[in-house]
């Protein structure tokens, strides 16, 4: 699997958190829609049941945290998608590959660009630091180590991975199974695919799919058992008709104190366990939960 380019651990943290805490918490948007800032990654390959991520200083949202409760998958992507196989999905070696056939293109997937200052911070990233620009630059195919399918530059000395991808062919949210079907997971709102592998979205039915465990939010209440001073100053906020003040995340001492907490979620979707998944219209892995459906 490729490594992620913020932080190579997206795909295996159990919690995540993007930024600050904001000044103030307030109730309104709570319930909008907010896309989660780890999918503008193209090498993040999604979200699992067993986590929950409260993105902070999120500008999706008037309340300034998307919620990630238990989702998943990609909130861009409702069916996922399945490894690069050869058959389904093809990898390929850069702009002038013509293997990829008439109707789909050699794409740029992903790019990794990591910050550096000297060379030992760039091994498996391109091998040395380029000090004008500070970042990791390669020299070969074999400097991009991470992965066997990223590929060296020439022209701007950065690994890079290559996939075939037909113009156009993003799943969308919001689109019947039908209409997605075949269709490539991309970064939100472009044509770049996203190269690994992506588990489809849970049931409809099961409260764990993107309408009822990822959207706006707002910090309600401390975590259980906290200590009256380290929230004391918080501005707590309420929840809206429609939702109630739960345990998100515990606090047990590894994360600030003042995101652990309880969050506003939609009544009657409490997390209870990752069996309650469902059927899952798309791709179910290993690494998956659900059962995989019809399509």
């Amino acid at each position: 699997m490729i490594r992620s380019i913020a932080s190579g651990l997206f795909a295996i943290l159990g919690v995540l958190v993007v930024g600050v805490l904001p000044i103030a918490c307030e109730s309104g948007g709570v319930g909008d829609p907010c896309i989660p800032e780890d999918e503008y990654n193209p090498l993040f390959s999604g979200y699992k049941v067993t986590e929950e991520n409260i993105e902070s200083r999120s500008f999706q949202c008037k309340t300034r945290i998307c919620l990630v409760n238990h989702f998943q998958g990609r909130v861009s992507c409702p069916l996922g998608q399945g490894p690069i196989d050869g058959t389904t999905r093809k990898d390929c070696n850069g702009p002038d590959d013509t293997s990829c056939g008439d109707n789909s293109e050699c794409v740029v997937s992903a790019t990794l660009a990591e910050p550096c200052t000297k060379d030992d911070e760039c091994n498996g990233f391109g091998g040395r630091c380029n000090k004008a620009g500070k970042f990791c630059e390669c020299g070969t195919d074999a400097d991009c180590g991470l992965s066997g399918d990223m590929f060296c530059d020439a022209k701007d000395k950065h690994c890079k991975s290559y996939v075939c991808h037909q113009k156009g062919g993003c799943q969308v949210p919001g689109e019947t199974a039908e209409n997605n079907q075949g269709k490539d997971c991309c970064v939100p709102g472009t044509d770049t695919p996203v190269s690994p592998s992506v588990c489809g979205q849970c049931s409809d039915t099961s409260n764990r799919n993107a309408a009822d465990s990822v959207y706006c939010s707002c910090r309600c209440g401390a975590p259980d058992g906290a200590k009256p001073e380290d929230n004391e100053n918080f501005n707590f906020c309420e929840c809206p008709s429609g939702y109630v003040c739960s345990e998100i995340r515990k606090d047990v001492g590894i994360s600030d104190p003042l995101i652990a907490g309880k969050y506003c979620i939609k009544e009657g979707t409490e997390f209870v366990d990752d069996k309650k998944c469902g059927t899952v219209n798309g791709y179910v892995g290993a690494s998956c939960s659900g059962v995989a459906g019809a399509l």
